[in-house]
């Protein structure tokens, strides 16, 4: 009997470390989204530093997370997402307000693919 109960423990840890996977990776990706809508609002205002002070919020948070994201997250993906922000920054120091749409959307892209890759789905578990 010890043998099934701890099978059943390991299955519970598990599905616990699963759980916590999609809760760290959803409060992630909502809280850097937040902070990119904040930083679009702004740069749609005509308000550079504002957009730039909002969108450094979120490449904050981005960093601050290395610990999680090089564990649980692809390594492509993680250099897609940095190299997305980094372009969008560089386009917010040029002043180049006009071509920032894109690069918001290409970003908000990536962080919305990584938050649906760690959610499971019938493909995955099948």
């Amino acid at each position: 009997m010890s043998r099934e109960m701890l099978a059943s423990l390991l299955i519970l840890l598990l599905i616990a470390g699963a759980w916590w996977n999609i809760g760290a990776v959803d409060r992630l990706s909502e809280d850097m989204l937040s902070a990119l809508e904040e930083s679009r609002q702004a740069a749609e205002a005509g308000d550079d530093s504002q957009a730039l002070e909002a969108l450094d919020t979120a490449l904050e948070r981005w960093l601050q997370a290395d610990s999680y994201t090089h564990i649980f997250i692809r390594h492509s993906e993680i250099d897609s997402t940095a190299d997305a922000f980094y372009e969008l920054r560089e386009l917010l120091l040029s002043g180049d307000l006009e071509g920032c749409d894109a690069a918001y959307g290409k970003l908000r892209y990536h962080i919305i693919s990584i938050q649906e890759m760690e959610h499971p789905g019938l493909g995955s578990i099948l």
